[in-house]
């Protein structure tokens, strides 16, 4: 669908936080205010952002992103939900830009579900929707290797929270019988899902 770039972040023209700092500061927080796009590009551009492109013996580009991935290959979409929208959207981390997803599945229905897990208002959600697919196309057991991945990018986008002063928690569900239903056919599976936000003052 659409497509809406985002404005590439400066980085590096800031104070910043130690790493040690920073991982010895890091929460989980559950008071969000609405993020903005600028910072949804921060978070994003720290974590996902294709840093540089692979071989495609497997059929499809292998790339380089700061968030690790077992062989390279990056099996997981980041999803996004805005609490205001009636639409699904897909961070593209080729052109840093925002997808939309067509898809005849009402993200609304997805976005009430989530609130029963965490009453969160104002939160920006974010599901892991996996490819499955692509991992065990290198290795066998691919399935414990995709939700090692999971567990990275949610730690990452944790801490890439931190380092921007964000309110961040993971939520204890997959999201897998919301993203099943995002195609006709198969070949995505939920593996996992957070809110994130601005922090109140």
């Amino acid at each position: 669908g659409p497509r809406i770039p985002l404005p590439v972040p400066t980085v590096g023209t800031s104070p910043t936080k130690s790493c040690t700092e920073l991982l010895l500061q890091r929460r989980t927080r559950r008071e969000f205010l609405p993020l903005s796009s600028a910072l949804l590009s921060k978070l994003t551009w720290l974590t996902c952002q294709v840093q540089r492109s692979g071989g495609d013996e497997l059929g499809f580009p292998l790339s380089y992103r700061p968030c690790l991935s077992a062989g390279a290959i990056h099996p997981i979409h980041l999803l996004v939900i805005d609490p205001q929208a009636d639409r699904w959207f897909r961070y593209d981390a080729v052109s840093h830009s925002l997808n939309e997803v067509i898809t005849g599945l009402d993200p609304r229905p997805v976005w009430a579900d989530m609130q029963r897990v965490l009453p969160a208002p104002s939160a920006t959600l974010l599901i892991l929707a996996a490819e499955p697919g692509r991992t065990s196309a290198k290795y066998e057991a691919a399935a414990s290797l995709v939700w090692r991945d999971a567990g990275v990018l949610l730690g990452f986008l944790a801490v890439a929270a931190e380092a921007l002063g964000l309110n961040y928690c993971p939520l204890g569900v997959t999201g897998d019988s919301w993203v099943k239903r995002l195609l006709d056919q198969p070949g995505l599976a939920g593996v996992g899902a957070a809110f994130v936000g601005a922090a109140p003052n």
